[in-house]
């Protein structure tokens, strides 16, 4: 009875993000106040990214980096430098490419070439993704396209089998074409080119390679993401997260840099504790922070009508518990539980008492709030754990 009321009283104060700031203030807060995290959060969310499409990596520098990577990124690397576009920036760009993706070792030239056959005809460039390349093939390959206008590039696909398998299954259908094996469609005498899938663009490099542009169906993708999203649900594994995030089209990968291992890892618990609760605000909007929320909804409580004794107490013990934060905080900060008092004989539920200025603050202008999501979840297990107790 009481818990149902104060989730309703904090449904009421809720507000929706949807600015920069609003965002920035939640994930500055969610980061224990590091605005330069807030910021960046700020970003990643502006661009639409979702959770899953967010990745965090380690940066040897001085300063925290933000990227948006478009298209389809791999950690695949050109098998041999011949294929080189630019020497000097040591890369391989291909404009209006076709794909070829093998998943097995290649170590006939002619598989290759007869991929090439549709590529001269139309005048396209080449990808070929495979498991491996016999350096014989490469060799030949290479000879073959030193006579051409048409580029080709190869690249080795690394990491386990079935890993490496259920990427290039993403890849096929991110380009509209086939995993193919050996034997399946080639031969000496007789391809099908429609087996090949085909992309805007390619940029390879040693080490990775960006596939943009794939020309695969939007229903077959979106349909693949779906799989991937509930496989997700089900299992804890980061690498069913980063293929959503290549097969969607792109993510936002944040570098963490610090001065030693414990600062990064400090700062890759605050960002991750800041996407989180910036989703949750997304989706459920916020409350004022600081247990001014649940000080609030406490108030709902005193229009409760009690049928006995037992209840009365009940719903006291709930009001106390509800007053407890905003009281704790104002104590941490030296400052005595009066001032909490006077918020209650007001109207407004933006009111607050900010500790650290000594003055009340509207607290959604000032920032202080928290994910309307996270406050009654953990007020909920709370009662819920009461509740049990009470029953055994």
């Amino acid at each position: 009875m009481a818990a149902d009321a104060v989730v309703r009283n904090l449904d009421c104060q809720a507000r929706k993000i949807t600015t920069f700031e609003e965002i920035a203030q939640v994930g500055t807060t969610a980061a224990n106040g590091d605005g330069e995290i807030g910021e960046l959060i700020a970003k990643v969310f502006e661009k639409g990214w979702e959770n899953d499409l967010i990745t965090i990596f380690d940066r040897k520098a001085l300063y925290n980096e933000l990227n948006f990577v478009k298209g389809m990124k791999l950690e695949w690397g050109l098998k041999s430098p011949y294929f080189f576009t630019h020497k000097n920036k040591k890369e391989c760009v291909l404009d209006g490419a076709l794909v070829l993706i093998y998943d097995t070792k290649i170590s006939n030239s002619n598989v290759i070439r007869q991929a090439s056959l549709p590529c001269m005809m139309q005048g396209q460039s080449l990808l070929v993704v495979a498991e491996d390349v016999e350096n014989e093939v490469l060799g030949d390959i290479a000879t073959d396209f030193t006579c051409t206008t048409e580029k080709v590039c190869i690249i080795k696909a690394a990491g386990l089998a079935e890993d490496r398998k259920a990427i290039m299954e993403d890849l096929a259908i991110l380009t509209g074409g086939q995993v193919l094996t050996g034997g399946s469609g080639m031969n000496s005498t007789y391809f099908v080119p429609l087996k090949l899938g085909s992309c805007k663009r390619v940029i390879a490099t040693m080490d990775n390679v960006v596939i943009i542009g794939g020309s695969g169906e939007l229903v077959d993708i979106q349909e693949r993401c779906e799989q991937l999203r509930s496989t997700i649900k089900l299992s804890t594994s980061d690498k069913l997260k980063d293929r959503l995030a290549k097969l969607s089209g792109g993510y936002a990968v944040l570098k963490v840099c610090g001065h030693g291992k414990a600062e990064v890892r400090e700062k890759k618990l605050k960002i991750t504790n800041a996407l989180h609760a910036v989703q949750a605000a997304k989706e459920e909007g916020i409350v004022p922070g600081s247990g001014v929320a649940l000080l609030y909804a406490s108030k709902e409580l005193d229009k409760l009508q009690t049928t006995n004794s037992d209840q009365k107490i009940g719903v006291q013990i709930v009001q106390n518990a509800l007053k407890m934060a905003a009281y704790l905080i104002a104590s941490n900060a030296g400052v005595d539980g009066s001032v909490i008092d006077k918020l209650l004989e007001q109207d407004s539920s933006d009111l607050g008492y900010n500790p650290a200025r000594g003055n009340y603050v509207d607290m959604f202008k000032c920032g202080d709030v928290d994910p309307l999501k996270h406050v009654p979840s953990e007020f909920a297990k709370a009662t819920s754990m009461i509740s049990l107790k009470n029953a055994i």
